[in-house]
């Protein structure tokens, strides 16, 4: 008799979280055609009641008459329905919304309510966090929400809706299969890192608590790596004054989760000590003596080797086991789970202090509390509660302010703004742009500036410096001449961003800006009656994004434009977008651009095949294909051949404009995403899984780069269908927002 192909076994042991079934799934494949690893909790504690669930599976693995979706309504009436779901769980794709998650749960008023919506943006540690807390009234001492620091602290969308009592709060999660991809890539990093850089514990236990991205700290969730080593990974800049974050874990805790955390390490390095070693026999090398692409091909086939071991899933497993068991200190009544993994939590209170003290679990970098923070879980959080600063002088303030991850400092990383931030911007009334006035305006807000005038959303802009307090200079005696100093760099930035996209968007700009601009100073402390002008400058502030919900006048003035210079700009803008991407893959191109390293590349590929993301980092696709071709149709749109009439007044015409612009922005993420990553799925696929060894860093740069190419192909005065049905979308597009606008084309 043939052996059972597919067969489940029963992990873990009768403690906290009971057992898990483990199988590998007979018609669910990775892209390389192998079997997915499936890992479900059963529920149970009871070993004699694990095992018969297994057996149960067993059943269903050994008849393949089983294994269809029309066959789960028949397994339903035989088996356990923690089994048949286990089975016939993701056999069918599903999507879910987060932002519909927490709509469901906690309304966003609107314009409706006569409520404003302001997005809060800037460069990572600008302050926009602490701008943002200033404007709610919560304690930056004794109440640290949101929870802010130097480096990369808000990585989740966090919504705020000033409103009655009781204080509600909602926070919806990131997937199982995200938070896997992540601790599988710390424990890829940490044990690449003992391995091909001969890193002490320490070092490769600093590679498995944050991930790269500094998205993803695992430490937050199950501790560090020694008691007396916890701040050494920790964002917080706050000072541990008495009354405020209180610690939650004990130092007998502490001690437990660093005991832990070092056996993880040790397992990390053994595992990787002995895949190296294996990989070398089967090569005939020796990596002391191998350098360049001979490491870099070794370092990718000892990747791939290390996923393919037994005993890095079953140590991924109990890492995530242990991150699942933080989930058990909340009260399970407020979780809406999905598949043993929470979709969303709720809680409601009347109490400010039980309140702030229950949410700073899901945004708190406070690091006496590492071990038991879910901060690096949460996609997303909506609170709703009677928030309003001491100094505000009004009636209760209806107002809605958004915050999210902050973006670049580098020129590199802040060509293009991500599309988790520009994607909101549609759906607000106000976009408060914070910056650091010590070194104003530099490449991300400038970025920022050409994305709101080229999409039609300059109008909402508002910018306020933080800081002010640190400008400092012989030729500045004062303050006039301090915001004098500042306000330049918005002037000269302002310039750059008319010389890119011509037309009326400088002019459109700068009166935005004009009665728009704010400075503060010392906006992480407590505000005192003697801060007169941050005092006066964050009143008009909740002013101004309050404002933004007035309607405009309507504008009778029509646009014309001409067909033939339309046609003409896309070329322009698929060489704006090919040419440093091509640079970044390493090929021949006029873009002054370092070539990528490629694992940056690899990690980009996989984004894209296994967790359905459109960005890695700073690696932007996505988000550079829709700005190049939002900025060169800007200039076309901005500059029509006439207007009728030709007499009205400027602030009409560019109302129009922005119209037409906000229409086919929005029409461009949508066209984005369906040539770069929906249609192209396979090929991203390809892209990773295809390759591994000696060439395959080009070889996978030649099948991204032909991604690119066939998503956004060149079009020339040779016949190419693709490229012609790329123009005519673009044309279709453009068409249709300068006609609904009222506007026209010849020709």
């Amino acid at each position: 008799m043939n052996e059972q192909k597919y067969r489940a076994t029963l992990s873990g042991e009768s403690g906290r979280s009971g057992w898990c079934i483990i199988f590998r799934h007979p018609l669910r494949k990775n892209p390389d055609e192998t079997p997915v690893r499936v890992r479900r909790g059963l529920g149970t504690r009871d070993r004699a009641e694990a095992q018969g669930l297994v057996d149960q599976m067993n059943q269903i693995l050994a008849d393949s008459t089983f294994w269809s979706p029309q066959a789960k309504s028949k397994a339903e009436a035989l088996f356990h329905q923690k089994i048949v779901g286990a089975f016939y769980d993701d056999l069918l794709p599903e999507s879910r919304d987060p932002w519909a998650l927490r709509e469901r749960v906690i309304p966003m008023p609107g314009r409706d309510q006569g409520y404003a919506r302001g997005r809060m943006v800037g460069t990572t540690g600008s302050g926009k966090t602490t701008v943002g807390r200033q404007c709610m009234g919560t304690d930056p001492k004794t109440e640290r929400f949101p929870s802010t620091s130097t480096a990369k602290t808000t990585i989740c969308d966090i919504e705020v809706i000033f409103g009655p009592a009781p204080f509600q709060a909602v926070v919806t999660f990131f997937s199982e299969d995200y938070v896997r991809l992540h601790i599988e890539e710390c424990v890829l990093a940490a044990a690449a890192a003992s391995v091909f850089e001969k890193a002490e514990r320490d070092s490769c236990a600093a590679k498995l608590l944050e991930h790269s991205e500094q998205r993803f700290r695992l430490g937050y969730i199950i501790g560090n790596l020694s008691a007396g080593n916890g701040d050494e990974l920790s964002d917080e800049v706050e000072s541990d004054e008495e009354g405020g974050e209180s610690a939650e874990v004990s130092a007998e805790e502490r001690e437990a989760m660093a005991r832990r955390v070092d056996g993880f390490v040790q397992r990390v390095e053994e595992m990787g000590a002995e895949v190296a070693k294996r990989l070398e026999g089967e090569l005939g090398v020796n990596l002391r003596r191998t350098d360049g692409d001979d490491e870099s091909a070794f370092q990718e086939l000892f990747e791939v080797k290390l996923r393919q071991s037994e005993d890095f899933h079953w140590l991924v497993d109990e890492i995530l086991e242990v991150v699942r068991e933080r989930f058990e200190s909340l009260d399970a009544a407020g979780f809406q789970m999905e598949r043993d993994w929470p979709l969303l939590w709720r809680f409601e209170s009347g109490d400010r202090a039980e309140f702030i003290r229950t949410v700073n679990r899901f945004s708190s970098n406070y690091a006496p509390n590492f071990g038991r923070l879910l901060t690096p879980l949460v996609q997303g959080m909506r609170v709703k509660g009677p928030f309003k600063p001491a100094w505000y002088e009004g009636d209760d303030l209806k107002l809605v302010l958004e915050d999210g991850e902050g973006f670049g400092h580098t020129a590199e990383s802040s060509s293009s703004i991500s599309t988790t931030i520009t994607d909101r911007f549609r759906d607000v009334d106000a976009i408060v742009l914070v910056d650091n006035a010590e070194q104003p305006m530099q490449a991300a807000p400038q970025a920022l500036l050409r994305t709101l005038a080229s999409s039609g959303q300059e109008r909402k802009l508002i910018v306020a410096f933080t800081h002010m307090d640190e400008v400092k200079g012989d030729n500045l005696p004062n303050i006039k001449a301090r915001k004098l100093h500042v306000q330049r760099s918005l002037d000269n930035a302002i310039s750059k961003v008319g010389e890119v996209l011509k037309g009326s968007a400088e002019n459109a700009l700068r009166r935005a800006t004009a009665e728009r601009t704010f400075f503060l100073s010392r906006v992480d402390e407590p505000i005192k009656e003697t801060n007169r002008l941050t005092l006066a400058e964050l009143r008009r502030l909740l002013t101004a994004i309050q404002d933004s919900i007035k309607p405009l006048p309507p504008a009778h003035v029509k646009p014309v434009y001409d067909v033939t210079n339309l046609i003409l700009g896309i070329p322009m803008a698929v060489g704006e977008f090919r040419e440093p991407w091509r640079a970044r893959l390493g090929f021949p191109s006029q873009a002054k651009i370092k070539a990528v390293h490629w694992a940056r590349i690899k990690a980009l590929a996989r984004r894209f095949a296994a967790l359905g993301e459109i960005e890695y980092s700073d690696l932007m696709p996505v988000a550079d294909m829709i700005g190049a071709l939002r900025e060169r149709l800007s200039v076309v749109l901005g500059s029509p051949l006439c207007w009728e009439p030709e007499e009205a007044p400027e602030e009409m015409k560019r109302q129009v404009i922005n119209e037409i612009l906000d229409q086919v922005a929005g029409k461009l993420v949508e066209l984005g995403k369906t040539r770069l990553f929906h249609d192209r799925t396979n090929d991203w696929s390809k892209a990773y899984y295809a390759h591994s060894g000696t060439g395959s860093t080009r070889d996978r740069a030649r099948d991204i780069d032909s991604i690119y190419d066939t998503a956004a192909p060149t079009p020339t005065d040779k016949a190419d269908k693709n490229a012609n049905e790329f123009v005519a979308k673009i044309r279709a597009i453009v068409k249709e927002a300068v006609e609904a606008a009222g506007g026209r084309f010849q020709g």
